[in-house]
């Protein structure tokens, strides 16, 4: 019998030691080189052939409309609309502006809505059978170009379409429509207005939406409307494309939307595509062309213009049809399976940990204790694993918290705490295995493992469908290779190395983009998840980290545990140093800040509004967070970091009473908002006194009141025109019962204030400056 503190590598030849480390090098390599196959392309110039995508084209596009900030309601907003229309006319498509009014679809107290522009246009078809969609929006945050978010997607579908019309091919069989939409950045007010009022008019449909969340990496396709076999055979033959059926559900847990949102609530078909690098820009007056990445764009736009001509010759009648799949991206191109085969595959998983510890056992290798045991053990490690890595991060920011753009949190330069994360991750891993080895036996460790990753991966894929592909998938190859080496005769001790090697090599190529894409989704969350998928594939090389160094009897076991511990901490601690060093203020970009100014013009009282971060911002944001809703009606109850800021002499937003009757249905008010100082963005909400809101229209739309928001009726509309808003209320109240509304607007230049005076070296991300005021009606 072989003892829980014996395994079978300690048999092998000193050759078969050399040989597993040589093999871990190999896989380590496999991983690193997978992990970085999804790099963009070069981009083409403009001397690329005219039907070939050319991303220093398309960037010619978004500098012309990423020269400054373009929010709904600005100058420079309409000043985009024009040119894009102009642009796309120039090349004969059939143009309009598709003018409504959007409503935020997601219940709220505050009602967001716009009046949008969107810009459609349309080749028509020979024989169409729907239409091929490509869409992006063109609006911008305030304070931001732009550039990424989305003038990505802009540039990307005017250079496809302009190449679809240079096509040699002539006239598509299907529609092909450009959709630019309008206010996404409001709340996806445009594709919503769109989908509500068009979008029976070109179904079926299949719709290509381009988006991002950073300024670089590659493009993913990380959500579609279903997994049905026609889109993602188009996909996958697509040159460059990245997609996991598993990174819809890690999207779920962000909290951003896109407008495929609505595209695909709608019943539309479809792709969303985006880049995720480079997240510090995001949202920020950084997002700019210069720090957009031509690579990132020439893949987006390479991968589109190849699914749209496919598209654009598929019959779209299919689109519901055929078997629905699962999609993975390895190095060498997508790979597809049956989405029915996931739970059989998960629970086929848990039958190979099953007859590895069954095997074992026969074999007197392990015990059922000491593997339930080790199982819970790899539990713990793989959640210590990912603690590990968001306190790298956590302590970062404790010593430096301006490191941390305001929008996503990440810093610019997140390759060394990335790797710190991994090395703390894997630290962790190899450490509770250094601990317990002797104790529980590699056996029952490396069989531990295998069990917990299977249990996993059946409870991923029960909870969250489409998990397989990266909790079921890449760890069949190492049990696989596990159970059969298991199965081999302990005197065939070199085939026993090379198994578990070989098994773990297709472990390493699936893994590698995923941990490389889960990082970009930045280091508050991406970060530890990422590390949490590296721990649990080294989880699944411990028998060959057994095969390499197996277990000895140090002459004083505590001091080596100790010493290797101080080094991994050290390692830890260098790495994150490196971080900090290079994030450094004046070693990056500005460092950001967002501010908001608030003035109440009944009260005559002004606040700062945040989240301090700096000394700068601490100097501003001096009281502890509280509810400002008389002043700030828009945050909705959230305590908010204040502090007291100079008054402005400007005019208040108005409420004009233009008719006033009771009815049947309660006392009917029909109102006109406007700003004096021509603002774009006006609020009104019913905050005070006895009155109940049962019904409104705003701007012509009826706007849904809800239990939830009855007694706190509310609203923000976007890109007002200067004469303002009109709305109807129907209120329900008693004699002499008051109601109060309380108005606000707002613009989005804070400069000129008094006693506002951030650093050089401070960017003031999402500027808003509100006035407000009470009426009684």
């Amino acid at each position: 019998m072989i003892s829980p503190t014996t395994t079978t590598s300690s048999r092998n030849p000193l050759w078969n030691r050399w040989l597993s480390r040589a093999g871990l090098a190999a896989v380590l390599l496999v991983a690193g080189l997978s992990a970085s196959s999804t790099a963009p392309p070069e981009p083409r110039g403009a001397d690329a052939a005219p039907e070939e995508f050319s991303a220093e084209r398309a960037m010619g596009h978004i500098e012309e409309i990423a020269q400054g900030p373009r929010p709904v309601g600005s100058p420079a907003h309409a000043e985009t609309r024009d040119h894009l229309v102009d642009q796309l006319d120039t090349w004969g498509w059939d143009t309009e502006v598709h003018e409504s009014v959007g409503l935020a679809s997601h219940a709220d107290d505050t009602r967001h809505m716009a009046a949008v522009d969107n810009i459609t246009a349309t080749l028509p078809g020979s024989d169409p059978t729907g239409t091929v969609v490509l869409a992006a929006h063109y609006d911008s945050v305030s304070g931001s170009p732009g550039a990424a978010d989305d003038g990505i997607g802009v540039g990307t579908i005017l250079e496809v379409a302009r190449a679809l019309r240079a096509d040699g091919a002539g006239q598509p069989r299907n529609d092909v429509m450009v959709l630019i939409t309008d206010a996404e950045e409001k709340g996806l007010l445009g594709a919503e207005a769109f989908v509500r009022e068009r979008a029976q008019e070109i179904e079926p449909a299949a719709v290509l939406n381009h988006e991002a969340r950073g300024a670089s990496g590659a493009p993913a396709t990380f959500r579609m409307s279903s997994s049905d076999a026609t889109l993602l055979e188009v996909l996958s033959q697509a040159p460059g494309v990245s997609a996991d059926s598993a990174a819809e559900a890690v999207f779920d847990a962000l909290p951003n939307d896109t407008d495929a949102t609505n595209f695909f609530g709608s019943g539309l078909h479809g792709y969303d595509t985006a880049i995720t690098g480079g997240g510090a820009f995001y949202h920020s007056p950084l997002d700019s062309t210069q720090h957009l990445s031509r690579a990132s764009l020439q893949q987006m736009g390479r991968s589109s213009l190849a699914m749209a001509r496919d598209l654009a010759t598929t019959d779209l009648a299919t689109l519901e049809e055929g078997e629905d799949q699962l999609i993975t991206t390895p190095p060498g191109g997508p790979v597809l399976l049956p989405a029915a085969a996931e739970t059989p595959l998960a629970f086929g998983l848990l039958a190979l940990a099953g007859a590895l510890v069954a095997v074992r056992w026969r074999r007197r290798e392990l015990t059922a204790g000491r593997t339930a045991l080790s199982a819970v053990a790899a539990l713990l490690a793989l959640a210590a694993a990912a603690g590990t890595a968001l306190a790298v991060w956590q302590v970062a920011l404790l010593v430096d918290p301006g490191q941390a753009s305001a929008v996503v949190g990440a810093p610019y330069n997140p390759g060394f705490y990335q790797a710190a994360m991994l090395v703390a991750g894997v630290s962790v891993v190899l450490g509770t295995h250094a601990l317990l080895r002797r104790r529980l036996g590699g056996p029952a460790l490396a069989a531990g493992a295998v069990c917990t990753a299977a249990v996993a991966g059946l409870t991923g894929v029960l909870l969250l469908p489409g998990a397989a592909t990266m909790l079921v998938l890449p760890v069949l190859p190492a049990a696989t290779g596990a159970l059969a080496a298991a199965l081999l005769p302990r005197r065939w001790t070199t085939a026993r190395t090379l198994l578990p090697v070989f098994a773990l090599a297709p472990t390493a190529l699936l893994a590698g983009p995923l941990v490389s894409s889960t990082f970009e989704v930045g280091l508050p969350m991406g970060g530890p998840f990422a590390t949490l998928l590296t721990a649990l594939f080294a989880l699944l090389a411990l028998p060959v980290v057994e095969d390499a160094w197996p277990a000895a009897a140090p002459r004083r076991p505590g001091v080596a545990r100790a010493g290797v511990a101080a080094l991994a901490l050290a390692l830890v601690a260098a790495l994150t140093g490196a971080g900090l060093f290079t994030n450094r203020e004046g070693a990056t970009p500005a460092r950001q800040e967002q501010l908001t100014y608030a003035f109440d013009a009944d009260a005559g009282e002004a606040y700062w509004a945040g989240a301090p971060k700096t000394e700068w911002s601490e100097s501003l944001l001096t009281e502890d967070p509280k509810p400002l809703d008389s002043v700030l009606p828009v945050s909705d109850g959230e305590p908010l970091a204040h502090g007291p800021a100079p008054t402005l002499d400007t005019a208040p937003p108005r409420v004009e009473v233009r008719d006033d009757t009771n009815g049947e249905s309660g006392r009917e008010v029909t109102l006109r908002v406007s700003s004096p100082r021509e603002a774009p963005t006006l609020g009104l909400w019913v905050t005070d006194g006895n009155a109940t809101v049962r019904s409104a229209e705003v701007a012509g739309r009826s706007v849904p009141v809800t239990r939830t928001n009855e007694q706190r009726f509310g609203f923000v509309f976007h890109g007002a025109a200067p004469e303002g808003v009109t709305v109807r209320l129907t209120l329900d109240q008693g004699a002499g019962d008051t109601a109060t509304v309380r108005v606000a607007d707002r613009t989005n230049d804070l400069t000129g204030i008094e006693g506002l005076a951030p650093p050089q070296d401070r960017e003031l991300v999402r500027p808003a400056l509100w006035v407000t005021r009470a009426q009684d009606l």
